[in-house]
């Protein structure tokens, strides 16, 4: 390790969490409510906004971290630890036609657009891990949920994608854009942990629908429901195979 981590953050060696769910959202508060429910013996760690907890007596540490330079510090520091799997979930911009809001993208394949996923290693893109990945879609289809898969994006900023930013996008065939996905996996290949990306889709970047307009009713109870699913699907998903 670079650092006494565990002494940094207050864990001790029993406590190595199996599993790291980071997340991307403006909204942590609300993101901490609801994924914190799902766990036990929950506890702030010494790193503000970490959270360790039991899922079905296993630890797991959630981490709402907003954009690519913050997501890669959870993942940087307890892969060093030895958790051994990272899933990132979230939200993201549809770039395909046809997805609908609530829909859930996992990628194949992450291109790095982002500033901190060089930092790790990463070219022009990364790859999760392809055991994860189809675990991942065997639960969604199982729980009915909308599910696609295939090559997305990770970007900088959220508020500056120009018309031909998203157009070179699209002519590349990538299903969606986050800002973190990239960083994550990248820095799981860096410390030794498997990655998964797990999100939802909110904004649609064909038609030039913005994540700050408004979703009819039934859209947005679609996209509010496969948000609410996100964790969980992780939970069992990633432990099933890990565990």
């Amino acid at each position: 390790m670079d650092q006494d981590w565990g002494a940094i953050v207050g864990l001790a060696p029993a406590e190595v969490p199996q599993l790291l769910v980071t997340e991307g959202s403006w909204w942590r508060r609300e993101r901490e409510a609801q994924r914190l429910a799902e766990l036990t013996d929950v506890r702030e760690l010494g790193a503000p906004d970490w959270w360790w907890g039991r899922w079905r007596g296993v630890p797991v540490v959630y981490a709402c971290v907003y954009g690519a330079a913050r997501t890669v510090e959870p993942v940087h520091v307890l892969g060093q630890f030895g958790c051994p799997v990272v899933a990132q979930i979230g939200s993201c911009g549809g770039l395909a036609p046809g997805l609908r809001p609530g829909d859930l993208v996992v990628a194949d394949r992450i291109v790095a657009e982002d500033g901190a996923s060089a930092h790790y290693g990463a070219g022009g893109a990364v790859v999760p891990d392809a055991g994860l990945v189809r675990e991942v879609l065997r639960r969604a289809a199982d729980r009915d949920l909308p599910v696609h898969s295939g090559p997305t994006v990770t970007t900088e900023v959220l508020l500056r994608q120009p018309d031909e930013l998203i157009a070179r996008w699209r002519a590349a065939g990538l299903l969606a854009v986050d800002m973190e996905s990239a960083a994550t996996v990248a820095t799981a290949g860096w410390a030794g942990l498997r990655a998964v990306s797990v999100l939802h889709v909110w904004d649609d970047l064909v038609i030039g629908r913005s994540w700050t307009d408004p979703l009819p009713e039934t859209d947005a109870i679609r996209r509010r429901d496969a948000e609410a699913a996100l964790f969980p699907l992780v939970l069992e998903a990633v432990l099933q195979v890990t565990g």
